[in-house]
């Protein structure tokens, strides 16, 4: 078993065993990095709902939520910038940990009175978490982990990519499309119009600012990524739009199926009409799409 794979097994069994000391339970969650609290929260989650099915009174998934702040009142306290409701575990252990940490921390301190419940039900769950291997040498109850608990920054975490294979008549199909795309850049306003795979792969594009297009394309890529983790994390598939609203533009994503995407940017376009945009032409590719 890996260091960092150990941390995550010990620090589990070791919030069961501080679970009834509040100061002991936060000093073990302090201890901890984005990644291993986002693993840690998910296993106490199935943990509370799964074992408690067999007490007096089973925990749902709804019972757990009851007991969370709502995610707009914490974005509002934590003061995020991006649009309300759309703060997501999976979304910030890349991009803001710090904010993550906060998070999951708040959500394991939460549910411990549901965990403290449970185990006053159903003792025998207590070395429910114990490590199967013996654990190195430590100077303390929960080793230090080789990341700190916060940090200012951290790079995104890109997922391995799998090589594609675009046939020519794929692409040669969406030609037609670039006088279109180009109406976009010189009459409604965007910089860029693009029309790319899941896996960054620009089939057709208009753009202002061509220099930028590969790094656009991959980075959007991951997003689109991460954007369809958050809905199946919640139980939603059939990602259709995500517009990401900056302090200095808009980059709209919209499906056409197939795993195909419209992509536009714009510095200057509103989110309400840049959304517009990208329906009109994405039903008509989606069409496109459909009849391939």
């Amino acid at each position: 078993m890996s260091d960092t794979l150990y941390a995550v097994q010990f620090a589990k069994q070791a919030l069961l065993d501080s679970v009834e000391n509040e100061a002991e339970y936060k000093s073990v969650l302090s201890r901890l990095n984005a990644k291993q609290l986002k693993e840690i929260q998910k296993q106490y989650w199935d943990f509370l709902i799964e074992e408690s099915q067999s007490t007096k009174k089973p925990i749902s998934r709804g019972d757990i939520l009851a007991c969370l702040e709502p995610t707009a009142k914490y974005q509002q306290r934590a003061r995020c910038k991006e649009p309300e409701g759309y703060c997501t575990i999976s979304m910030c252990v890349r991009i803001n940990p710090k904010c993550a940490v906060t998070r999951i921390s708040e959500i394991m301190l939460a549910i411990r009175p549901l965990i403290v419940s449970l185990l006053n039900e159903r003792p025998e769950l207590r070395q429910s978490f114990k490590p199967s291997e013996v654990a190195p040498a430590l100077s303390e109850p929960v080793p230090d982990v080789s990341e700190p608990a916060f940090v200012e920054e951290a790079p995104l975490v890109r997922r391995e990519r799998v090589p594609e294979v675009i046939p020519d008549e794929m692409r040669q199909k969406f030609q037609k499309y670039r006088e279109h795309l180009g109406r976009m850049i010189e009459t409604e306003g965007l910089e860029h119009a693009i029309l790319m795979s899941e896996g960054g792969t620009i089939l057709v594009h208009a753009s202002s600012k061509p220099h930028e297009l590969e790094k656009l394309s991959a980075t959007v890529g991951d997003e689109i990524f991460a954007v369809t983790e958050q809905g199946e994390a919640a139980n939603l598939n059939g990602l259709l739009s995500v517009i990401k609203e900056y302090s200095e533009g808009v980059v709209a994503i919209r499906s056409i199926g197939e795993k195909l995407y419209l992509v536009g940017v714009s510095r200057i376009v509103l989110p309400a009409k840049i959304h517009s945009l990208m329906i009109k032409l994405g039903t008509e590719l989606s069409k496109e799409v459909s009849n391939t």
